[in-house]
């Protein structure tokens, strides 16, 4: 049966189960934030926003003059513009250094202050995920559910806006403090 020939109910069942099949989750990819120019400015502003309004405990640094440290780990997208951004910023009064980390490089990691998941395979994401749990860290990502997997921020485009969301308990296992404005930006994931 030729589409165009069948009924308007069937025609418009038809429709509606192909247009669901190519929205499907896993079906078509989302564009993630990070692979648009425009998406990667937003992500690096609110990063930043991220590093100048938490609260880092106190043995986050090695001592008063260790710099504030963003580092990213797999994919490369955000890298050079996070590295123009942090450019002669200081956050707290310490200077900001901005380094690439391999998955291989764990210890690495946990030094950082904020740690930036770029695209990598999921299951290399839940091992970073499970290695810098408990740790001063911050994590952000634009992988698709990683504030509901044990990322603390999660970027999604939601119809053209950017939505934030926020693991609060995974932000408290790290120690990580946040005003009650910053945690209005996002919406907190169970």
């Amino acid at each position: 049966m030729n589409i165009r020939n069948a009924p308007p109910p069937l025609r418009f069942l038809t429709r509606f189960l192909l247009l669901l099949s190519l929205t499907a989750p896993g079906v078509q990819a989302a564009v993630q934030l990070s692979e648009t120019p425009l998406g990667r400015r937003v992500m690096v502003d609110y990063i930043v926003h991220f590093a100048y309004h938490l609260q880092w405990p106190v043995n986050a640094f090695d001592n008063r003059n260790a710099p504030f440290r963003v580092c990213l780990m797999g994919g490369d997208s955000l890298g050079e513009p996070l590295q123009e951004r942090l450019r002669n910023q200081r956050i707290d009064g310490r200077r900001t250094e901005f380094e690439k980390v391999d998955l291989k490089q764990m210890l690495r990691a946990r030094k950082c202050q904020i740690v930036v998941l770029g695209p990598m395979a999921r299951a290399n994401l839940l091992k970073a995920l499970v290695a810098l749990e408990y740790f001063p860290v911050l994590t952000v990502s634009d992988a698709e559910r990683f504030a509901a997997t044990g990322g603390m921020i999660e970027f999604a485009d939601s119809g053209g806006e950017v939505a934030v969301r926020m693991n609060k308990t995974m932000l408290e296992k790290a120690e990580l403090k946040m005003g009650t404005s910053l945690f209005r930006l996002g919406r907190e994931v169970n």
